[in-house]
């Protein structure tokens, strides 16, 4: 992509609902290293010097929820050659992801879009086997479903699945809606800030 005006947009969503929310930017937004990500608009940076882990889940015209991808290239090339590898829980404190009931500006036009952001703590990240960490191997890519997911099943040529259903059930308490406006409400996102899951 070289179009990289998302980092600009996240720096706007930060200062305009972040900061006013008593969140500090404590490392700048940098966009991720691996050239592949920024088909998920990866980016890295921190809140109140916690370690933030950005990506922009991707609609499927076939499929409900969105995908996203979360690996790295290994520090130095092993058995494996280059080949990605999942990210470790020591890399971050949580997983931002951006979400949108749309894939493009026409599908938008058509339908009254929505906007939300998963915010995922670190430990469920590891309890749910995302990350690499002691308990398990972790994942190079997963699935989301905020909210309207089903809307995409009834859409799509496949229906919703009993394993996303039971997937976004543990989910949908870290999503939080978008406004109009573009704006998050602070009080759901300091209680997921502020979570002691972390």
């Amino acid at each position: 992509m070289v179009n990289q005006n998302y980092r600009d947009e996240l720096e706007s969503l930060l200062v305009k609902v972040f900061v006013p929310a008593g969140y500090q930017i404590t490392k700048n937004v940098e966009l991720d290293p691996v050239p592949e990500s920024s088909k998920y608009e990866a980016l890295n940076f921190s809140l109140n010097d916690r370690s933030i882990v950005y990506r922009k889940g991707k609609v499927t015209a076939d499929r409900p929820g969105a995908f996203l991808a979360v690996w790295q290239r290994p520090d130095l090339e092993d058995a494996n050659g280059n080949k990605p590898i999942p990210l470790t829980s020591s890399e971050l404190d949580y997983l931002f992801i951006y979400v949108e009931s749309h894939s493009n500006i026409s599908e938008a036009l058509e339908h009254n879009s929505k906007y939300g952001m998963f915010i995922f703590p670190v430990s469920l990240l590891i309890e749910k086997g995302i990350v690499s960490s002691v308990k398990s191997k972790g994942k190079t890519g997963f699935r989301v479903f905020p909210p309207w997911s089903q809307d995409r099943g009834i859409v799509g040529t496949k229906v919703f699945s009993e394993s996303g259903k039971k997937t976004q059930r543990w989910q949908i308490p870290f999503f939080l809606e978008i406004d109009d406006n573009g704006l998050i409400d602070s009080c759901e996102l300091n209680k997921l800030l502020n979570n002691k899951r972390v």
